[in-house]
């Protein structure tokens, strides 16, 4: 690639009104017992200060020669007792490590382009992502540099670089379609999953390209298919709704379905066919309403999309097995013992 190339960054708006502020949330990502890994450049930064001895006592150095923060009991060793990072508000935000100044900003980077989006497990990011009644917004522009500092969590490889931007688009025209509020959202996905079964045809027959894609979504997103075509898809698929869902939280499902998509970088997440990746989607969601559909406050809410975030989103095995196991009997086993846990 091109090092002079723009790197251009895929992001929602609701980042915009994102301020971590350990102390409204009580610092519960310094007090998870996480290894928070600090990458080389920092551990240089933290070796020069005058209170050097005092900090690199606390850290551990790991078999790939990189040094992470030996939590003691729960808390980071860091974490002062205003819930605020002793490190950061003696030194500056630039002494924050990689990890500590990305979370809860997932970064994923294919070719030139970069998704960023907020995790779940943050419970002020969860209150952004899950309870716009709007639909989510987002918007692409060049990357800044403060996003470029951050660095990536995730590098999706084997991505033609001709083909990168035709990832952007097809999210994008999934989120069309899950945000196509004149049907229920169990209807929405029905309708998404047709469009990805043509989508996959497009790729494995080597006619997927721009044009293709652009004549496609302009399709899905017509008056005319909504009138006519959606109601044979419905009919031609053996649906029956497990339960009739309140307008509420079909939103908050919604925006966790959307979120989830460029957090995760689907329908390319797992190594395995746009269909396969389809259907990991929509078990994530079945498991995120089967917890949530029966809660009677905002705040269990919060904490069973923290609960299935931390599952889906952070155990790259999980989302592998679920990869695995969509078409056989051990599907329902894998998510009772999830749900169960």
């Amino acid at each position: 690639m091109n090092v002079t190339e723009k790197i251009f960054c895929l992001k929602p708006k609701y980042l915009d009104e994102f301020k971590c502020d350990g102390s409204k949330c009580g610092a519960l990502c310094c007090q998870t017992n996480w290894n928070i890994y600090i990458d080389a450049p920092t551990y240089e930064k933290y070796s020069a200060l005058p209170q050097a001895q005092e900090i690199l006592r606390h850290l551990r150095g790991s078999s790939d020669e990189k040094y992470f923060i030996a939590h003691e009991g729960k808390a980071c060793p860091f974490l002062g007792e205003d819930n605020l990072c002793r490190i950061q508000k003696a030194h500056g935000e630039n002494f924050l490590s990689q990890v500590c100044a990305s979370y809860p900003r997932i970064i994923t980077r294919f070719e030139n382009f970069i998704e960023l989006a907020l995790s779940p497990t943050c419970p002020i990011a969860a209150k952004l992502i899950l309870l716009q009644t709007e639909p989510l917004k987002f918007e692409l522009a060049e990357a800044s540099e403060k996003i470029l500092r951050l660095g990536e969590c995730h590098i999706l490889q084997g991505i033609p670089h001709d083909f990168a931007p035709l990832i952007v688009e097809i999210q994008m025209a999934m989120v069309k379609i899950l945000q196509e509020r004149r049907l229920t959202l169990d209807e929405r996905l029905i309708v998404l999953g047709f469009f990805l079964d043509r989508i996959e045809e497009l790729f494995y027959g080597g006619k997927l390209d721009g044009k293709a894609l652009q004549k496609l979504s302009a399709v899905y997103a017509s008056e005319n298919f909504l009138a006519s075509e959606v109601p044979l898809m419905l009919r031609s698929v053996d649906f029956i709704a497990e339960k009739v869902l309140s307008p509420e939280f079909e939103t908050v499902a919604e925006n966790f379905l959307v979120n989830e998509i460029f957090l995760n970088i689907y329908p390319f997440r797992i190594d395995a066919s746009i269909v396969r990746n389809f259907g990991v989607l929509l078990t994530v969601y079945k498991i995120f309403k089967q917890r949530a559909c029966n809660v009677q406050s905002v705040d269990d809410l919060l904490t069973i999309a923290d609960n299935v975030s931390h599952k889906t989103d952070h155990d790259e095995n999980f989302l592998i097995e679920l990869a695995e196991t969509i078409d056989t009997d051990d599907l329902l086993t894998l998510i009772e013992k999830f749900l169960n846990t």
